[in-house]
Formats: structure tokens, sequence, C-alpha cells
């Protein structure tokens, strides 16, 4: 395999000469560049990423940290990401954690070894202690939290108004007559299951109804979890009217658990989501949701981490992003359908 040494030989200059060239720093005489470049090209000599990477103490590689790549938001996040950050010439290492904390931490020690040059972190845990490790032994290094935040620590964040997103939510259901309404959550310590329930409570405060556990349930942000905890709520002698979804994913197992029961959607029940994904449109009736501004805030992150990585500072600052209610065909006004119970025979 030929090697800069080589390459140095034939047109007959420095190794640190033919180095200055392939990665145009420095002053080289157009002379010597048309010598070198001819070496490389007769040569067939093609630079190494690990040197170019040693001498520029950079790898042009961003980290991206993700809990769940099969959740439709992730992927629709990742690719978000993955394009913007190929556009500023980064390549992007997808690390999907599966919501494990040990094996985000290996994750974590695999993309140091690798000498990224930033990490991009989207966790649910609002109390992740592998952060605080990085954050505690790395302070330099570039890092973004994305979708949620991290108790007692100061990082840059890329955000989502989760709590005006669960408010909207719910007062649109409220608009609509509805004051059974339930919710349905991710996992109990995620910032989004958190932030959306403050939103739902607050909503129903200003409507004069008190929030109540009866009408609540956590899970995970997946569509099993829609399903079980839906036929949970809607098994209830006083069932909600209304259920507000903490996810897409969770509003699709809600439909399944209402077909299963023979509860119409919206005439019997109205069902709204979060996130506005691909699930939106293509179930029947297509869902009203809030709409998360995913290809936004990817683009966003990765000009963020970018700014840090070449002004060599973490900024430590909070952008965040306003959801937006998108109404289809899963909500209506309340009337007596909505009262009427019904159970599998």
């Amino acid at each position: 395999m030929t090697t800069i040494k080589d390459v140095a030989k034939a047109a007959n200059v420095s190794i640190s000469t033919v180095s200055r060239v392939l990665n145009n720093s420095g002053y080289c005489s157009v002379n010597t560049r048309e010598k070198v470049y001819k070496a490389v090209e007769e040569l067939k000599f093609q630079k190494s990423m690990v040197a170019t990477a040693m001498i520029k103490k950079k790898t042009s590689t961003l980290g991206l940290i993700i809990p769940d790549i099969k959740n439709i938001f992730y992927g629709e996040l990742t690719r978000a990401i993955e394009d913007q950050a190929h556009q500023h010439g980064f390549n992007v290492i997808l690390c999907n954690t599966d919501n494990d904390l040990e094996k985000e931490a290996d994750y974590l020690n695999f993309l140091l070894r690798k000498g990224i040059d930033g990490i991009i972190f989207s966790t649910p845990e609002m109390n992740d202690r592998n952060i605080k490790e990085v954050m505690k032994h790395r302070p330099d290094l570039p890092m973004i939290l994305l979708g949620s935040q991290v108790e007692n620590v100061k990082l840059d964040e890329v955000l989502v108004d989760n709590f005006e997103g669960g408010y909207q939510a719910t007062q649109h259901l409220l608009e609509y007559g509805h004051e059974r309404i339930g919710y349905i959550g991710g996992q109990e310590d995620s910032y989004a299951t958190v932030e959306r329930y403050k939103g739902y409570s607050k909503a129903l405060e200003d409507h004069g109804l008190q929030p109540t556990d009866h009408y609540v349930r956590l899970d995970e942000f997946k569509i099993h979890s829609g399903y079980h905890k839906g036929k949970e709520l809607l098994a209830l002698p006083d069932r909600p009217t209304a259920i507000f979804a903490g996810n897409d994913a969770i509003a699709v197992g809600v439909y399944k658990a209402a077909r299963e029961l023979d509860i119409s959607i919206p005439d019997e029940l109205s069902v709204i989501g979060f996130d506005d994904s691909q699930f939106a449109e293509i179930v029947a009736p297509e869902l009203t949701t809030i709409r998360t501004p995913t290809a936004d805030m990817g683009e966003k992150t990765v000009e963020l981490v970018v700014k840090i990585i070449t002004e060599g500072k973490n900024f430590k600052e909070t952008i965040t992003f306003q959801p937006t209610l998108i109404e289809r065909g899963s909500t209506t006004v309340l009337n007596d359908n909505h009262l009427v119970q019904k159970y599998p025979s």
C-alpha cells in the first residue's frame, strides 16, 4: 500500500510538505503542489483519515446517542442530524442505547476512545449519571443535550417546549367539551413525560378541574404501552371521553385498544398524540397531534455543535422550539356517544 513517505520520495519533497499540500495547510509554491499532486495521481495514493485526524487533531466525526431507534421520532431526528452533519463535512456514529444506562456508558467510552469531535446526546433520563460523569472528566468536550434536560448539569440544549405542547393538547380537548381526559405518558423519570404532564395538569386547573391519578398511566413511549394502558383507562366505569397520548406511538396503541373494545374514534373517544410523526397520517381517522419541529431541531443541533467545535467553547445556552397543534380527524366535540360504555362481548 502506498504511503505518504512514498509520495514524498516520488515528488522529491519532505513528508511534512506532502502533508501541507494534502491538508491545504501552510504555504507551498505552485510548482511544489503540482509535483505532489502528480505523485499522488501516479501512485494512486489515498490519504489516511486516521493520519489526517492525527495531524488536525480532529476526526470530523460526531457521536449521536439516542435511546430507541425504533421510535419513529428518533428515526426522523437521526435523519435530520445526519443530513445536516454531512453538509458541514462531518460523519455521524449512531449509538442506540435501548434506554440502558450501562449500554449508554459503553457507547460513551467508545466514542471518547475514537476521539470524536462532539456528542449529540438524547436521553429520556433527567438524572443521567453518564452525562454527569463525562462532564466531570471532560468539561471541554463539545456536547449538546437534544430533546431533554438533565438535573444539575449545565450544557447546551436544544428542546421543544413540552409543557406548552401538553397544555395545547389538553386545552384542545377541553375546548371540545371533554373533562374526563386521560393522559398516557412514557417513563416516569422521562423529561418529556414530566413536562407534558405538567402542561396537561395546568390546562385542567385553568379550566377549573382537579388533575387526578385516576386518569393517568405511565409506561414507555411505545405502541404496546398505549394499548395496555389504553385498555386500563377504557375499562374504567367512568372511562375518559378523551385521551392525550404522550407521543404518536402511544396513540396508535390507544387506537388498537379502542378497536378491540368496539369504541369508535372520534365518535366515542377523542385521541390526541404528540410529535406529528408518520404514524399520524397512516391511522384512520388521521391523528390530531402536537407537531414537534423535528427537522429544525436536528439542523439547529448540528449547527450549534459545529459552532462549539469551531470556537472551542461551550455556550451553555438553551434553544427552545415551539410545538404546534395539528388538528385532524381523531378529536371532536363531546356528545352523548362519548358517554356510552362499551365492552367486548
